[in-house]
């Protein structure tokens, strides 16, 4: 596990599911993550599982977030491995729980997931997408030391309307130097 001050970090485990459920079809949540159909609790289940092994294969690194006053599962946060080589990750969160938002938790989240990512799994930069109708992951993001480093130009069809994709990364470098 992984701590911070306000949350800590674990793997998911199947009893996750129903705290998921109660908030995932969030039509704001959702739009964030560009996630269209519903899932059932069997599908949940079934990805959380895929998650483990995902974790074994050393392919995926996905945690729950969970509050450290109250043990309240609020969401995730991951780090895929996209190129062994050059040692390169991508972020993901979400905090399902509309009622944590705003609030450090994010921040927090990825400064733990960052720092794992660092030492823990010795990649050279970790690189993620925001949508550009996102502006509170976006400041979440560079308050984290993100930069942006490029636009995919109304590449993303949502709500009836298209919107770019901006590209942020951070190297291990950038992040140990905002770490000192």
């Amino acid at each position: 596990m992984l701590f911070g001050e306000k949350i800590y970090l674990r793997g998911l485990e199947l009893s996750d599911v129903s705290e998921i459920m109660k908030y995932w079809n969030n039509r704001e949540l959702k739009q964030f993550l560009n996630a269209i159909a519903p899932h059932s609790i069997q599908e949940e289940e079934e990805w959380i599982k895929k998650t483990w092994d995902e974790r074994k294969n050393g392919k995926s690194f996905l945690f729950g977030m969970v509050l450290l006053e109250s043990d309240l599962y609020i969401g995730n946060v991951e780090v895929r491995i996209l190129d062994t080589i050059s040692r390169r990750g991508n972020l993901g969160i979400a905090i399902f729980n509309p009622e944590y938002w705003s609030k450090g938790h994010g921040t927090e989240a990825i400064g733990l997931i960052l720092q794992y990512s660092f030492t823990t799994l010795n990649l050279h930069s970790v690189e993620l997408e925001v949508f550009s109708n996102n502006p509170r992951a976006q400041q979440c993001y560079e308050k984290s030391g993100f930069k942006k480093t490029g636009v995919r130009r109304e590449a993303l069809f949502s709500n009836g309307s298209y919107i770019d994709i901006y590209l942020l990364d951070i190297t291990k470098k950038e992040w140990r130097s905002a770490n000192l």
